[in-house]
């Protein structure tokens, strides 16, 4: 039996505990269904003459059969790729071309998108009929199965916000390490539990509890799609334990008509990050439900646990991420790539074994972003004298007008201070004048609320040369599929805006 084979460890160890619930279908499989069933799938994969190496690529909402296919991937080298069934249909053919499967497996209720991608020669299946095969009455045969660290095991593709989609590869090291840093920081045991309402398609779907919470033997509720009050309501009926969230879905939560209601008494911490997680936020849950949110940072590339922020830090250190975790190495470098002092500005790199070996077919852009073991994230940040770390923005926001280095994020900051302003984005466009000059989108609930009052309270907390050129007043901030701002959605309706 394998050491990275944890699934039927715990089938040996706990056969009759429940590993993972539906809260969509109120099913749950035990260590030991899980096991047998993933043993049933390698066998069915191995009739389809799939072997190590290849992909599987996957249309469809998290769920316990999604969970079953990684375990039988995980065991033969097969790769799963994760497709974002929210993009348009060209989007996803692209992906498929991309990372070129040898079976896509759908959820029934994407049945349509299949057909009318019209993909030849892929031999296509749905889960309702995997189920089938691996939930039949005989037992199946005991089997040893050599699980390689350096097996990938997963292609997540980027969001593609800024630009094509890109496939990070993840391998079973990354996921031993990550678990291990996430466990550790966390302090999971197998008594923990923790309802997952992230998308299969990104890494936090499966890798900030998921997959280190089946390692540590403990349980795992789902939900297809997010919904805040039955999340609520879900956390206290389930007494969870643990819980992660983006911020945007906090903020919703504590807006439900159930928040006031609900007795979250036995959830120890809620895991946020993703985008800025802002001190409001963490006060807000301390103070009405005495629930400590443990900001944090991590990246499709590597992790993603790669910094967390003690949750009784949380306070005293308002918007850090807290300080690396144990198994990586952390540096942040200058434009020449020399480590930077405390409170000065550099790019955040990151070493260890957390790190992807690189993109999918794209070995260019994996040469420029690994150098030398180090993974350069793109991401600008600085360390207190404490080494605590903190966050700037992407390198790719940082902008230059009037030969001044700008960072959105110190803006937003500002912004959000406001008392009225609920959510602020601040992006970059060309200027004939200052070579670059800010668009600055805020959203609030006041309706009174003026251009001309956000400006008078900038001249009074930020220097001139920031100040944004473009304000745009709007009802809500637009997101993406997985609750980040959608910056393509923005620039096209500033671009609307320009061109009336």
């Amino acid at each position: 039996m394998d050491t990275l084979d944890w699934t039927a460890k715990w089938a040996d160890y706990t056969p009759d505990k429940i590993a993972i619930t539906s809260y969509d279908s109120n099913q749950s499989y035990t260590y030991s269904d899980l096991n047998s069933y993933a043993n049933r799938l390698t066998n069915k994969f191995a009739e389809l003459h799939l072997e190590e190496g290849d992909r599987i690529a996957v249309l469809a909402e998290h769920s316990l059969d999604y969970i079953v296919l990684f375990v039988a991937c995980q065991r033969m080298g097969i790769v799963i790729v994760p497709l974002n069934y929210r993009l348009s249909l060209k989007e996803i053919a692209n992906l498929i071309i991309d990372c070129t499967p040898s079976l896509l497996i759908y959820n029934e209720n994407h049945h349509h998108q299949v057909e009318e991608l019209s993909l030849q020669n892929l031999t296509t299946v749905s889960f309702d009929s995997l189920k089938q095969v691996y939930q039949k009455t005989e037992t199946p045969a005991v089997k040893t199965f050599q699980i390689k660290a350096d097996n990938p095991l997963f292609i997540f593709y980027t969001s593609g916000t800024t630009g094509t989609p890109k496939g990070v590869i993840y391998t079973n090291k990354m996921l031993f390490w990550n678990s291990l840093n996430t466990s550790m920081q966390l302090g999971i045991t197998f008594r923990d539990s923790t309802i997952n309402v992230l998308p299969p398609y990104h890494t936090s779907g499966w890798n900030i509890f998921v997959t280190p919470l089946l390692h540590k033997g403990a349980h795992i509720g789902m939900l297809e799609k997010f919904d805040a009050d039955k999340t609520l309501c879900l956390l206290e009926l389930n007494k969870t334990t643990l819980f992660m969230a983006l911020p945007t879905m906090l903020l919703m939560m504590q807006k439900s008509a159930v928040f006031k209601d609900v007795n979250l008494k036995k959830l120890r911490y809620i895991i946020s990050g993703g985008e800025k997680v802002p001190s409001e936020l963490v006060t807000y849950w301390k103070e009405e439900k005495n629930i400590y949110i443990r900001p944090g940072y991590g990246l499709t590339e590597a992790g993603p646990s790669i910094t967390s922020l003690h949750h009784k830090m949380a306070e005293l250190k308002p918007n850090s991420i807290g300080k690396p975790n144990f198994y990586l190495d952390v540096k942040i470098v200058d434009k020449n790539g020399e480590a930077v002092k405390a409170d000065e500005v550099g790019e955040l790199c990151i070493k260890g074994d957390i790190v992807t070996p690189g993109y999918w077919n794209n070995s260019v852009k994996t040469s420029t972003k690994i150098k030398k073991g180090w993974l350069f994230t793109g991401d600008f940040a600085y360390y207190d004298a404490e080494g605590f770390l903190y966050m700037k923005g992407r390198k790719n926001d940082m902008y230059i007008s009037g030969g001044e280095n700008i960072y959105p994020q110190e803006i937003e900051t500002q912004l959000e201070n406001l008392e009225d302003i609920t959510k602020a984005v601040v992006l970059s466009v060309k200027d004939d004048k200052w070579g670059e000059c800010g668009i600055a989108f805020v959203a609030t609930d006041n309706k009174q609320l003026s251009v001309t009052e956000i400006r008078d309270y900038l001249k009074i907390n930020l220097v001139a040369f920031k100040h944004p050129k473009y304000i745009f007043i709007l009802d809500e901030i637009p997101l993406t599929s997985l609750g980040k701002v959608s910056r393509k959605k923005l620039f096209t309706y500033f671009n609307a805006i320009k061109s009336d």
